[in-house]
């Protein structure tokens, strides 16, 4: 989920900060974040087809705890599925069914502690989980909204379009989609959240615990980065981690440049059509469709610029 390694390369500018900063703000939630998490105190229920609500439970408590802190708090939920991913979750599908296997064999051993941590990893958010939450939001009059696609694509496009203040998410695919203010591991007990800004990439030098310099790299540069490293529509070229593809970058330039780089060394396998894919890629975190809700249709996450032609093709891969 995100991309990997991301945060711990960004741990100079992160910071804790309390709940209360954020009083009179509105925040757009990652609603599946929040559900995945309530389930691990009823995986077990879930996986057997047990009826439970206890992941709306927990949900809701930190919906109540930010308005506490005069928060109002802006739910997004996942919407279908996008063809870009269709790998991705391909992959995550057969280690849900490889898991449930796994904690059934332990359960009927009665080694039930055991059995409970594979239950934990096969559990899916479902639409009709998601419609249960929605209701007691409803009840609560808390304000949400459903993406026609990936929730990712339309918190970047609410704190674009000023509708929120900043995003409370885990997923670090937020910082490459552009968002500003990135609230990750909020803490109940503590009521705090780890801030990160994109204003404080210029902080993040040389002489920084990563190792790596952002002075004057743009949001394109730091996109490219990303996906070479390997994202959720593209795997990374074996052997290419961020820090080498923040090297690549830093002495190459460019994405084209770095592949013609890695071919004529040969020492990494640059996987066939690999500058397609990446521009694929690329394409679905500008331009992924997402809903205006001040407009009410579906609208790009970043307007098309005229010089930008989407084929069928890339019309299907970011969402018809």
């Amino acid at each position: 989920m995100g991309i990997s390694g991301l945060l711990p390369l960004l741990k100079d500018i992160q910071e804790t900060r309390p709940l209360s900063d954020f009083a009179g703000q509105t925040l757009a939630v990652d609603a599946y974040v929040w559900l995945h998490r309530g389930t691990y105190s009823c995986a077990y229920e879930l996986a057997t087809g047990k009826r439970t609500n206890k992941y709306v439970d927990y949900a809701m408590h930190r919906v109540r705890l930010l308005r506490h802190y005069n928060i109002e708090p802006y739910i997004v939920f996942d919407g279908g599925p996008l063809p870009a991913k269709k790998g991705t979750e391909s992959e995550r599908k057969a280690r849900r069914d490889e898991n449930i296997a796994r904690a059934n064999a332990l359960a009927a051993q009665g080694k039930h502690s055991q059995a409970r941590e594979y239950y934990v990893k096969c559990i899916d958010v479902t639409p009709q989980m998601a419609y249960q939450f929605i209701k007691a939001l409803r009840a609560e009059c808390v304000p949400y909204v459903v993406a026609p696609y990936e929730a990712d694509a339309q918190l970047a496009y609410l704190e674009r379009t000023g509708v929120v203040d900043g995003i409370i998410t885990e997923d670090s695919d937020l910082l490459v989609f552009g968002c500003k203010t990135v609230l990750f591991k909020l803490d109940v007990a503590a009521s705090t959240v780890t801030r990160v800004s994109r204003a404080d990439f210029a902080s993040i030098t040389s002489g920084s615990s990563s190792g790596i310099s952002l002075v004057g790299w743009s949001d394109v540069q730091f996109r490219a980065m990303a996906i070479l490293s390997g994202c959720d529509y593209l795997p990374s070229i074996p052997g290419i981690g961020l820090k080498t593809a923040w090297s690549l970058l830093r002495k190459h330039k460019t994405v084209e440049n770095v592949v013609r780089a890695l071919n004529l060394e040969g020492k990494k396998k640059v996987p066939h059509k690999y500058l397609e894919a990446f521009r694929m890629a690329e394409k679905v975190f500008l331009y992924q469709r997402v809903y205006d809700p001040t407009q009410q249709r579906l609208v790009y996450l970043t307007e098309v610029p005229p010089h930008e032609i989407l084929n069928n093709e890339t019309e299907e891969y970011v969402g018809t």
